[in-house]
């Protein structure tokens, strides 16, 4: 099998669609209630993102087991989605899902994922 590696241009068209298909969860609150409800189902943050959130989100997708994507910057993140800047973002749809992690890779630790085992 070839070793895939991270596919930028292609994760930021994925998210750009799953947002016109109202498949995203977009900003901090929304995605901290898509956690909590069961919804959210991948979470993409910016690496720029501020301390306070980092660890809001880092500490809630740990508690929920759900994978935390940070590899683009919030500007990235906003340009996919229309917007001048995203910070965090949660997808909701499993086909989105799905094609999101097929175009990280086979990476599945460090920049792009962030496995926090405990709260």
């Amino acid at each position: 099998m070839p070793n895939r590696t991270f596919d930028r241009n292609r994760c930021l068209q994925q998210l750009g669609l799953a947002r016109r298909a109202s498949a995203l969860l977009v900003g901090t609150d929304a995605v901290l209630a898509g956690l909590a409800a069961g919804s959210a189902l991948q979470v993409w943050m910016a690496v720029d993102a501020g301390t306070n959130v980092t660890k809001k989100i880092r500490d809630k997708c740990a508690f929920y087991h759900k994978p935390l994507v940070q590899s683009l910057s919030r500007k990235e993140l906003g340009e996919a989605l229309g917007r001048s800047q995203v910070v965090v973002v949660a997808v909701t749809n499993p086909g989105f899902a799905a094609s999101l992690q097929n175009a990280l890779g086979e990476s599945d630790g460090g920049v792009l994922f962030d496995k926090t085992e405990s709260v």
